[in-house]
């Protein structure tokens, strides 16, 4: 008996000999397609493009392991799918990337010139719309580097659409402490696109180091809190991009330990003309309180405006510290340095917490002065110009001293006033002062003169007739008073 499969053999043969030339179409419909995609990447300006086509049907196309290069931006998808309903179409129909990455790395020693992630995001959005397609989503990953910084993973959902003769582009990017929304118009045919952000938020905690990082501020190691919000817009094209952007910073906080600075309640109203290029048009700064070792002051108003990375303009501030008000005069900072130069003026300031941050001053005195004091900060501290501070007029104003000799030396003990000014200068009898002035690094003075004081008064005693009127010298660094007290280095005198 003939079996069964000797009946069917010639069925079996006829479909093995279609079925291998339809592998071999197959085959070929996966290189013809393969060849497609790799054009039309390469001509929307990808290269080293590399991919698996594991689906090559016309009305769809899926794309593996894909890897390319835009701009020396390196891009990579896990899947990449073209959904083609009308496939007759000279279009690549609907592309959906999934699992997209997109590492940026930033040399924060060449900030100024080196492109941004921003910027990368941006060449890339207008490359993508090169692509004949009608519709484009990404849902991928950020992933920014900075030297010596680690990685800030960043998620993003990508949307374009072709609308008349330009796309039109929506954009999410989320990450911890960090949510933009964004749109865009892109025209395929230059390149150039136009962006829009509405807002956008940024926790400062999470992003600290890529601030400090970048050098916008001083050496040392800062610890930065607060809500950055804001909107932006701009565009890009062959000039390079431009990007505007109107921010709010609120609950603001800063410290540096090896400074034993703090800076707490910062608020911020800025408007950036050339965010790339940290420009800013004049805005205001509020801080509730800065310490900065024994100092503290308050109520910080101060106008300024960013040139660049490197400079900050400060046309004016304004403080209360102690115990009265300090205005400087315009003066530019270099966050990069760790030195500053300004002017003050000062109005109401309490003499004694002036002298509450000195050390073994043979003095104690109340009252208020005004004045005006050229200041420069730098790595070995704070030094005064030339400058002055006056009692202000009708203001009480007492003083007590404490160091024998200061007021009777030079005086002949059978003078009348020599056992009135011994109980001053020993502290039994407080001075009443009715008038006082300290001119600091007076012009004329001789070598090692850093300040001369003129007072004059009468002892608090009514009983006491005996006016005084004196004139001391400080001789050395005025400001190791401040900073470290009396050493050697620093004396009183009296007479010239």
């Amino acid at each position: 008996m003939t079996s069964v499969f000797n009946h069917r053999r010639p069925w079996i043969l006829a479909g093995l000999l279609l079925f291998v030339p339809l592998l071999g179409i197959v085959a070929m419909r996966l290189t013809l397609v393969a060849a497609a995609v790799n054009r039309v990447l390469h001509s929307a300006g990808a290269t080293e493009v590399a991919f698996n086509v594991t689906r090559a049907a016309p009305w769809q196309v899926v794309v593996e392991d894909l890897d390319l290069q835009i701009d020396t931006l390196p891009i990579s998808a896990e899947r990449v799918s073209l959904d083609r309903p009308r496939w007759w179409a000279p279009s690549l129909g609907r592309i959906r990337v999934e699992q997209a990455t997109m590492p940026v790395a930033i040399d924060t020693s060449e900030r100024e010139s080196s492109p941004g992630f921003a910027e990368h995001f941006a060449v890339a959005s207008a490359a993508l719309t090169r692509i004949p397609a009608e519709e484009i989503s990404i849902d991928g990953r950020l992933v920014i580097a900075a030297d010596g910084l680690g990685t800030a993973p960043l998620n993003v959902a990508f949307d374009a659409r072709p609308e008349a003769n330009d796309w039109s582009v929506q954009v999410e990017v989320t990450g911890e402490g960090l949510a933009v929304q964004s749109e865009a118009r892109v025209d395929p045919a230059t390149g150039s696109l136009i962006f829009e952000v509405p807002e956008f938020s940024i926790e400062l905690e999470p992003w600290q180091e890529f601030v400090w990082g970048f050098g916008f501020m001083p050496d040392g190691v800062w610890e930065m809190q607060g809500n950055m919000t804001g909107r932006a817009d701009g565009r890009l094209d062959d000039a390079g991009l431009i990007t505007r952007a109107t921010v709010q910073l609120r609950a603001g906080r800063v410290t540096e330990g090896g400074r034993e600075l703090a800076v707490t309640g910062i608020e911020a109203d800025l408007e950036f003309t050339d965010v790339g290029g940290f420009v800013t048009s004049p805005g205001s700064i509020r801080i509730h309180e800065l310490r900065a070792g024994k100092l503290s002051v308050s109520d910080v108003q101060a106008e300024l405006a960013l040139d660049g990375p490197d400079r900050i303009l400060v046309n004016a501030l304004s403080l209360a510290a102690l115990g009265g008000r300090v205005d400087a005069e315009p003066f530019e900072y270099e966050p990069q340095g760790n030195d500053f130069e300004a002017t003050v003026n000062l109005a109401g300031i309490a003499v004694e917490e002036i002298m509450a941050l000195t050390q073994d001053l043979p003095a104690h005195a109340t009252g208020r002065v005004d004045g005006r004091l050229p200041i420069r900060y730098d790595d070995e501290g704070v030094h005064f110009g030339q400058g002055w501070l006056e009692l202000q007029p009708g203001a009480p104003a007492e003083v007590q001293f404490n160091s024998e000799g200061l007021l009777t030396a030079g005086t002949a003990e059978t003078s009348r006033s020599y056992a009135v000014l011994q109980k001053i200068e020993s502290g039994l009898l407080n001075l009443k002062l009715t008038s006082l002035r300290l001119d600091i690094q007076p012009p004329n003075a001789p070598p090692g003169r850093s300040a001369q004081l003129h007072l004059t008064g009468e002892p608090v005693d009514p009983t006491i007739k005996a006016p005084v009127i004196l004139d001391l010298n400080v001789n050395g660094p005025l400001e190791k008073l401040l900073n470290l007290g009396l050493d050697s280095r620093v004396g009183f005198g009296s007479g010239p």
